[in-house]
């Protein structure tokens, strides 16, 4: 009886062993922590501070913004966030962003923020206020939330040329 008892423990515990184990996502936070990282990214925005929106961008990244070429890869998102800065007729004191939703896998390594923003620009007729919106695509690479896509655009009709 004892043989067939330990027979039976040492199945049991073999059986166990080899089941995969799960690992306890907490989406909540995640969701938190790329909530967090958007806020600074506004906050980097109303600074102009370059280093710290690339620091946010996968080196393989992807932006797309409205009426321009995809940029891809760190190196062209770079240049073009210098190029924005140095447009003066937009007024980066004013930029506000809002994160309307976060939404995070199951599985915890890909998520998407989406939210709307606005800025004023300077104009022969006085600040005008654009508004749009966007959708970020999240990664965890390494540990790190890293942004792999963002897309945005105006709500406001082009101006005719």
């Amino acid at each position: 009886m004892k043989k067939i008892f330990y027979l039976t423990l040492l199945a049991t515990i073999m059986i166990t062993a080899c089941q995969p184990k799960t690992v306890s996502i907490d989406l909540k936070a995640e969701a938190d922590s790329i909530r967090s990282i958007e806020d600074q990214w506004t906050i980097a925005l109303k600074e102009k501070n370059t280093d710290k929106i690339m620091s946010f961008y996968a080196t393989d990244g992807v932006s797309m913004r409205p009426n321009k070429p995809i940029l891809i890869g760190f190196e062209a998102i770079r240049e073009a966030q210098v190029s924005i800065f140095a447009d003066t007729t937009l007024l980066w004191d004013t930029y506000s962003g809002t994160v309307d939703t976060v939404e995070v896998s199951d599985s915890g390594d890909l998520a998407y923020t989406r939210g709307n923003d606005r800025i004023s620009r300077k104009t022969p007729n006085g600040p005008v206020e654009e508004a749009g919106k966007w959708l970020d695509v999240w990664k965890k690479i390494d540990g790190e939330w890293k942004c792999i896509v963002s897309a945005g655009n105006s709500n406001n009709p082009l101006e005719d040329k």
